[in-house]
């Protein structure tokens, strides 16, 4: 299973929505979904003779949240793409909870390594909500890369991107204390969700705190403890189940270790 994808920067909020690009519409998507599709970074640097054949061969998928599109353990089917909505990657505890390592949003693309390897997948991929989907099956996507040099070129280069952010990860699990990691995944989840309003960006995704402790690798008490420092700093704010940010430059100033959270400062756990 795919490992969702963003890069960072210096202060990862939103970014403009992409403006319509010229090139290939599905006929069943809606004109905001078609444009996330083709605004995506990675879809919109292929060709367009390329994104004609990956729409041509997609199916529009649209799920109800706590949709299961697939369960750990189960062998590969089909490859995606987001055109609207969230999904979860995680996977169930022993105990009945779920874990959550990830969410894939607008323009993502998942599924693709399981179906290169032929292995199970590792991860549950659930509807964090309504999602709009295009699914191109594993045979239709055989036949793309059979076909197509630059779909492999581009699939192996998205790829490398998701290992490095794995790679990025993984150091911050082992090397930065709970409050940067959590301001960090705040900032993530601001770039692929986040809304501007009149009092900040409002992040349209509803996050809990295991979701969040699980994403950064805390316990739920120490990320309610750090949750709650950033609030009293007016940072952050939680509105009706949606994270919001009140002060990115703050944020930015928590997730680069420059403004340290009272009684934050203690190891990576």
């Amino acid at each position: 299973m795919s490992v969702v994808i963003t890069e960072r920067s210096p202060v990862l909020m939103p970014q403009p929505r992409p403006a319509w690009p010229a090139g290939p519409v599905h006929p069943e998507l809606r004109h905001d979904e078609s444009a996330s599709i083709q605004g995506g970074a990675w879809f919109a640097e292929l060709s367009e003779s390329l994104r004609h054949a990956i729409l041509g061969r997609a199916r529009v998928r649209h799920v109800g949240a706590g949709t299961r599109l697939a369960q750990r353990g189960d062998p590969p089917t089909n490859w995606f793409g987001v055109a609207r909505g969230a999904v979860r990657l995680g996977t169930a505890l022993s105990d009945g909870r779920s874990f959550t390592l990830d969410f894939i949003g607008p323009s993502q693309w998942f599924g693709d390594i399981a179906l290169v390897d032929d292995k199970p997948l590792d991860l549950d991929v659930v509807a964090h909500g309504p999602v709009t989907l295009l699914q191109v099956s594993r045979l239709d996507l055989k036949r793309l890369l059979d076909s197509s040099v630059e779909l492999r070129d581009a699939l192996l280069l998205l790829n490398c991107q998701r290992l490095r952010h794995l790679f990025r990860r993984v150091e911050e699990l082992h090397t930065l204390p709970l409050a940067q990691r959590l301001a960090r995944q705040v900032q993530r989840l601001a770039h692929q969700f986040g809304q501007p309003d009149g009092q900040g960006v409002c992040i349209e995704l509803g996050v809990s705190q295991g979701d969040l402790a699980a994403m950064v690798g805390g316990s739920r008490q120490r990320v309610n403890r750090a949750w709650r420092q950033m609030h009293h700093l007016d940072i952050v704010r939680l509105d009706q189940a949606r994270l919001r940010v009140l002060d990115a430059e703050r944020l930015a100033r928590v997730a680069d270790g420059r403004l340290a959270l009272r009684g934050a400062a203690d190891g990576a756990q």
